[in-house]
């Protein structure tokens, strides 16, 4: 069931509807509860209630705020109680909700999940790429999708971010905001305002502690770090057209790929050619110099 369900999900991100020209999201700060269903579901909904009250359209909700890694014994499929218990309160509600579990597969495999529910039934999952965890599976593909708020979202869980190729290729599938959901790890967040700017994308942390989450634009500044003291709640807006006409973006065309081989091996030895001087008349040597002025530098 599981499988061919997920099939129905892309179904919904084959035909976007990018017509909004800004969206409201947030991040909030929420640890995973140890109970049945219901209980843990609970805290998820009422900040959805919330949400709905300032105009939110996205929650975005920390990395396993449903499970923590060391209750593998509660684990679930993309279609089991806990994922259906939000997709009903983010139906009741209207805001768009991403949350992160432990997902066991019919054949018995543990991920490191991380899933977007929309109103009206269309979700789409992440697993996270490289499993810090005992006992959990890597997942095999990035998650890059069109979304009905007008941006081509990316997922990247955890300490994945930390690796500069997985953000960038997110970019390069389109992607003009990341959800990086995270729990134990410091967001360093100089770090993640660098890979905002240098791919030309929102970035939004969220996090189990409040002083970690975090709302990033794509020109590298901090839109938005401390919650709502009613809510809870740390809330900016998104305008893809900002993350389009980005120096990040305009960055992303000058690239060669050509050149870049090297970073799909193994290892970090970078094959270094080294070309032979060429003797010219009279035993001098090729120079090149500049000359730097205080505006300017002639060649």
């Amino acid at each position: 069931m599981g499988e061919r369900f997920n099939e129905a999900i892309y179904s919904f991100v084959r035909e976007p509807r990018l017509n909004a020209a800004s969206f409201r999201i947030a991040v909030t700060v929420l640890d995973s509860q140890h109970a049945d269903a219901a209980r843990h579901c609970a805290p998820i909904a009422g900040k959805l209630a919330e949400a709905a009250c300032q105009d939110v359209q996205l929650v975005v909700f920390p990395q396993l705020s449903i499970r923590a890694a060391d209750d593998l014994s509660r684990a679930e499929s993309f279609d089991g109680p806990s994922i259906r218990a939000i997709a009903a309160a983010v139906d009741d509600t209207g805001v768009a909700a991403g949350v992160g579990w432990i997902e066991r597969t019919e054949d018995k495999r543990l991920y490191d999940s991380y899933a977007i529910l929309f109103p009206g039934g269309a979700r789409v999952r992440h697993r996270k790429l490289h499993a810090s965890h005992r006992g959990l599976q890597s997942g095999e593909r990035f998650t890059v999708f069109d979304s009905p708020f007008g941006a081509r979202i990316g997922i990247l869980i955890g300490d994945d971010n930390d690796v500069v190729e997985n953000v960038r290729m997110t970019a390069l599938m389109g992607a003009t905001l990341l959800i990086a959901p995270m729990r134990d790890q410091r967001t360093q967040r100089a770090t993640l305002a660098a890979r905002a700017a240098d791919n030309g994308m929102y970035i939004a942390c969220s996090h189990a502690s409040s002083d970690e989450a975090l709302i990033a634009g794509p020109d590298g500044r901090m839109l938005a770090r401390r919650a709502s003291a009613n809510s809870g709640l740390i809330v900016a807006d998104v305008q893809p057209s900002l993350a389009a006409t980005s120096a990040g973006r305009r960055a992303l065309s000058a690239r060669r790929p050509e050149l870049y081989e090297p970073l799909a091996r193994q290892g970090i030895a970078y094959p270094l050619t080294i070309e032979p001087e060429r003797a010219t008349p009279r035993g001098s040597l090729p120079l090149s110099f500049a000359v730097v002025g205080r505006h300017r530098v002639m060649r």
